[in-house]
């Protein structure tokens, strides 16, 4: 029987290609939907960073959707990750990306850097961390931050999601806190159920920490804070025994 495993985002087809080869039926459900936020082209234009960080592809996809790229040329981009990264890459935008892609990595990056003056804009969601404007401040730099988009939870799906969670997972692996949380509004008592037997796989220390705080254990942290990590991570898993628990 293959091992049935949750993905709380989107996979490719390839994606799913190799988890099946290797013996699991993966299902991928989006939990969160994104919302635009209104922000002030000018007053981000009048700001004329020297650097815009960005830590997600929904704030690519948000912020660009008010203002074209060319306004930036003379701004070097952050991303934090590499699937930020390739939707700026798409916008001919060629970002710095820190080795690990968490705040902590993308202070570790920005520690290295000669920042005291430096004027840096920071893209992100309604709900995020002050880890690194706070880190900035702190070193001379000047900050503005433009919030693009909120999250919220993708109620379509619910039906769907409840149809999977009553056939059981081995497996549940979560790309974000948001993720994690749209899971239990949407699944309730019996999302938590599966949650317990299951093996839980956030993507990264972020996220391991919203699903401790919750109550439950996580199994595994892939090395790689993306969704290729978590598979390459469960694959090996899986070969190197298929119940085990380490």
């Amino acid at each position: 029987m293959p091992v049935r495993v949750f993905f709380s985002a989107e996979l490719k087809e390839d994606q799913k290609e190799i988890l099946r080869k290797t013996g699991f039926e993966p299902v991928s459900i989006p939990l969160i939907r994104t919302i635009p936020v209104e922000f002030s082209m000018e007053e981000v234009l009048a700001f004329s960073p020297d650097f815009v960080i960005i830590s997600s592809k929904n704030g690519v996809k948000h912020f660009f959707s008010r203002i074209p790229p060319e306004k930036f040329k003379s701004s070097r981009f952050i991303a934090v990750g590499s699937s930020t990264a390739k939707k700026l890459e798409e916008l001919s935008i060629e970002p710095l990306i820190p080795e690990n892609f968490s705040g902590e990595g993308l202070v570790e990056l920005l520690n290295s850097m000669d920042l005291d003056g430096k004027k840096f804009l920071i893209v992100r969601p309604k709900v995020a961390r002050k880890l690194v404007s706070e880190f900035l401040k702190k070193t001379g730099a000047e900050v503005k931050e433009v919030v693009v988009y909120e999250t919220v939870a993708n109620e379509d799906i619910k039906e769907t999601l409840m149809a999977e969670i009553n056939k059981g997972f081995e497996i549940l692996a979560f790309t974000s806190p948001s993720n994690f949380k749209s899971f239990l509004r949407l699944t309730g008592e019996k999302g938590r159920e599966v949650l317990n037997k299951g093996k839980i796989v956030p993507i990264g220390h972020v996220t391991q920490k919203a699903i401790e705080k919750e109550g439950f254990k996580i199994w595994k942290v892939p090395v790689e804070y993306t969704v290729k990590g978590i598979i390459d991570l469960i694959v090996k898993a899986i070969k190197g025994g298929r119940n085990g628990r380490s």
